[in-house]
């Protein structure tokens, strides 16, 4: 991988900042079927609304979805109650609600929790928030930090294969597999299998943008990815019910263009 061009970035827009604005969120809960989206952005453009962003999500085993977007109203003479009852008459609309909420420009979700990231109930930490995790852990744990980095991320990696496994009933290369994909739109990083041996189980991945060292770019003279080394560990270990060892040989902490983990029995 040469770039990230062809990576657009994810906005999980939990809120819109927009200073000296009138904004104002709406929920709308439609029928799952064709044309229910469009059957609110008609309304939207006949009222000439621009939608800033949201989020839509349906399940095709559910009957019915929500799509959850912000509007800015500024210049408008409609009231959010206004807009709320337009989007009501709509044919395959089920309800409405809004929020107004804005504090100094800011405007926050306030209608969806918790927070499920393919059916598991997820949190969000900012990269910095884990940089300075990791940073007080090295402060107060010195050379046994890593360990215990080490330790956590091959718990997650154990934990990750077998629910995969449960989940999906696949192989556990192909959790592997599902596993590291999933990394993507989690925000870890882009994890690539260059090599996997079948016979030996030896395996070469390169992860671009790795979340763990990215916060030490350039800083540092030797690897410093821990965590998502013994989640690598953890996957392999749990996939193949066989005791693995992970080393990272390349890693952007000291320079290289992305880092790179060798995994093979011990």
């Amino acid at each position: 991988m040469k770039s990230l061009e062809r990576f657009y970035e994810r906005d999980l827009v939990l809120g819109v900042y927009s200073p000296g604005r009138k904004l104002a969120e709406f929920l709308v809960k439609l029928r799952n079927v064709p044309g229910a989206l469009a059957s609110v952005s008609r309304v939207l453009s006949e009222l000439n609304l621009n939608i800033l962003s949201g989020h839509h999500f349906a399940s095709p085993r559910e009957e019915e979805g929500l799509w959850i977007f912000f509007v800015d109203l500024t210049g408008k003479e409609l009231s959010e109650e206004d807009v709320a009852s337009r989007l009501r008459e709509a044919e395959l609309v089920l309800d409405v609600k809004f929020s107004r909420e804005a504090l100094d420009g800011v405007i926050i979700d306030t209608f969806l929790f918790p927070l499920i990231v393919l059916e598991e109930r997820s949190i969000i930490f900012r990269v910095e928030t884990f940089a300075n995790m990791f940073k007080r852990l090295y402060r107060a744990f010195g050379s046994g930090a890593p360990v215990l980095l080490y330790e956590m991320g091959l718990s997650a990696g154990l934990n990750k294969i077998e629910n995969l496994v449960k989940k999906y009933r696949v192989d556990g290369f192909s959790a592997i597999k599902i596993a590291l994909a999933e990394r993507i739109p989690k925000g870890w990083g882009i994890p690539i299998i260059d090599e996997f041996d079948k016979e030996s189980l030896q395996a070469s991945i390169t992860v671009y943008e790795l979340f763990e060292c990215l916060p030490f770019k350039d800083a540092e003279r030797k690897t410093t990815s821990h965590f998502f080394r013994g989640y690598l560990t953890g996957l392999f270990t749990k996939a193949f019910d066989k005791q693995f060892q992970t080393k990272e040989t390349e890693c952007i902490s000291k320079g290289d263009p992305h880092c790179r983990f060798i995994i093979k029995p011990t």
